[in-house]
């Protein structure tokens, strides 16, 4: 017999409100869209930016952790995280011997015909949770990306101005 199809429960917890809630009073876009007063500012954005990547990375390990569990587990294919050169980590799908990676590797499970039906349910809904966790990482390092780079520039704007300011005070 298929063990797949003796498994008791292949119920898959999806990401609820809950497991977000403490992301959404940190992550509010109504202090992105306001006027920097310097490069503070932007370095505080950016430290908050990195903990909401933390927590996503949490969310991850959790979705991560549930997706190799029985009778997912049993399958040839596991979700793992996956650290970038860039510095951030998403979710990917790879064959349990790590011969291949990517969506492709969920389909061909998908498309077979002898996995059960709640099964495949289950993989549809990792899917579409490692989907949805994998933008938010995006956007989330995108605009920590971005902050850094804005308050390294505004320290070299107020340099050049305090140089130039010094500058002009001598020649005085």
């Amino acid at each position: 017999m298929n063990p797949l199809s003796q498994t008791q429960s292949t119920l898959v917890e999806t990401l609820t409100s809950d497991a977000y809630r403490q992301l959404e009073h940190a992550a509010s876009l109504k202090g992105l869209l306001k006027p920097f007063k310097g490069k503070g500012e932007l370095e505080h954005l950016a430290q908050v930016a990195r903990e909401i990547e933390a927590q996503l990375c949490h969310l991850m390990e959790a979705v991560m952790q549930q997706a190799a569990q029985p009778p997912y587990s049993l399958l040839d294919i596991r979700m793992v995280l996956q650290n970038t050169s860039a510095g951030s980590t998403f979710l990917r799908w790879r064959t349990r011997d790590f011969a291949r990676m990517g969506v492709a590797v969920l389909e061909r499970q998908v498309c077979n015909r002898a996995l059960p039906p709640a099964v495949r349910e289950g993989l549809h809904r990792f899917e579409c949770d490692r989907i949805a966790l994998n933008l938010q990482m995006s956007v989330v390092h995108s605009l920590y990306r971005q902050a850094t780079t804005c308050a390294i520039k505004i320290s070299s704007a107020d340099r050049l101005l305090r140089q130039f300011t010094t500058a002009v005070e001598v020649s005085q």
